[in-house]
């Protein structure tokens, strides 16, 4: 059994919380109002009980706060910094086009303004936050505002269990060398941030980010670790986002398929039975019409931007050779066992008004899962990750927390700092 907290419900999710049962019994631990439920009460709970919450998400992968009064954004930023441990992440470099701000708070993200995550027809994407960006955050935390009307929980998969039952090949292969994520043209981050190409070049060369080519022709590129070494608990976990593996969305439907069951879920199961080509297509296609009906003036700039990247890496013969990225380490069998252990491990926890999901990003990947209805979650991220960004690195890093402002802020305020 869990450490009781004083002043609250300490307990595990009952069966009726989970909308998918598995093995896994024990994520997230639930820290539930009792007689308090106040905003006040919260914030000077978590600030007296910190050390034993991070080790409490360090063991159980993830901590739901259940059962109290957290009614707008501001508290929401609020309750996390009480937490004297967590420093907010307030850019992350190069983070997706749709992740801002909640109007004008500091920390406090959606989860995508451009389209809807979670509470629709799609099942996977599974990912440790930012794995494509250079700042990864050590802490995540979810508040859900209105939860879907049905299904559109937040799907939980502690890595560190998945990756004890890999194959020792696997796991050497993963371990051996880092690999390549994505690349960025000097240009595009000039113009993000709107600072100069000199700076860019400073900035990048102070975090070890390595840059190549010349001029125009100039890229940033991010290697990265997929395994890391939990600094509490000394347990190693996979570190990447899936979508790296292309066809394991697939098999994940697959696996799903049978939870889904009945007349309300009937159009999910009848995209998910598609061809995968056909899928794939309907897909890329819904993401494009949602994005330019929510928001067309992002959607043209994430084109635009897609589009100037493909010019420079067609002119650039630096990179005619695609640099071997972690998904070639897996196998179609790798893939199919993946899959199933997804599933034995997955996590359903249905989200209920006023819930706060503090996850460990450094155990455990999560997705929005299918449903329909409203969903607004938002999000806040924290305390930065020091990474390795070289090709030369190894793909096993013990991981500490990064003790200076996060690339992307260095970026946005055009200093070192």
């Amino acid at each position: 059994m869990p450490k009781e907290y004083q002043g609250v419900i300490t307990r595990f999710l009952h069966q009726d919380e989970r909308f998918i049962l598995s093995e896994e019994n024990e994520m997230p631990l639930v820290i539930e109002a009792d007689d308090a439920t106040d905003f006040e009460f919260l914030k000077q709970f978590l600030a007296s009980n910190s050390r034993q919450i991070l080790e409490d998400m360090a063991c159980y992968g993830a901590v739901l706060l259940r059962g109290f009064k957290i009614e707008s954004e501001e508290q929401f930023e609020r309750i996390i910094l009480s937490i004297p441990e967590f420093r907010g992440i307030s850019e992350a470099f190069m983070s997706e086009h749709g992740r801002v701000h909640v109007d004008n708070l500091n920390y406090v993200l959606h989860t995508n303004s451009v389209y809807k995550t979670g509470g629709t027809l799609y099942l996977g994407g599974f990912h440790t936050e930012n794995y494509y960006s250079a700042d990864v955050p050590g802490f995540l935390c979810f508040w859900c505002f209105q939860p879907s009307d049905l299904g559109g929980e937040t799907g939980l998969i502690n890595t560190q269990k998945i990756y004890s039952h890999f194959q020792d090949e696997l796991k050497q292969k993963l371990e051996a060398t880092s690999f390549f994520v994505c690349k960025w043209s000097v240009t595009e981050i000039a113009d993000r941030y709107q600072i100069t190409r000199e700076m860019v070049n400073k900035i990048c060369n102070y975090f070890n980010l390595p840059i190549m080519g010349e001029g125009e022709k100039q890229f940033v590129l991010m290697y990265k670790p997929s395994v890391l070494q939990h600094p509490l608990t000394k347990e190693k976990a996979l570190q990447i986002n899936l979508f790296e593996l292309p066809s394991l969305n697939y098999e994940l439907r697959k696996c799903f398929m049978k939870d889904y069951k009945g007349p309300v879920w009937f159009w999910h199961r009848f995209f998910w039975k598609l061809p995968t080509p056909v899928f794939n297509s309907v897909e890329k296609l819904a993401v494009i019409f949602i994005s330019f009906f929510n928001s067309p003036k992002n959607s043209f700039k994430i084109l635009s931007t897609k589009l100037s990247n493909f010019k420079a890496n067609r002119k650039n013969k630096h990179f005619s050779d695609q640099p071997g990225k972690v998904g070639s380490c897996f196998n179609d069998k790798d893939i199919k066992d993946l899959a199933r252990l997804m599933r034995n491990y997955y996590s359903s926890c249905l989200w209920k008004k006023g819930d706060i999901l503090l996850i460990d990003n450094k155990k455990v990947m999560h997705a929005g899962m299918p449903g329909k209805g409203p969903r607004v979650i938002r999000a806040m991220m924290c305390n930065p990750l020091d990474m390795n960004y070289a090709s030369t690195a190894p793909g096993f890093l013990a991981v500490s927390e990064r003790t200076t402002e996060t690339v992307g802020a260095s970026m946005s305020k055009s200093k070192i700092s």
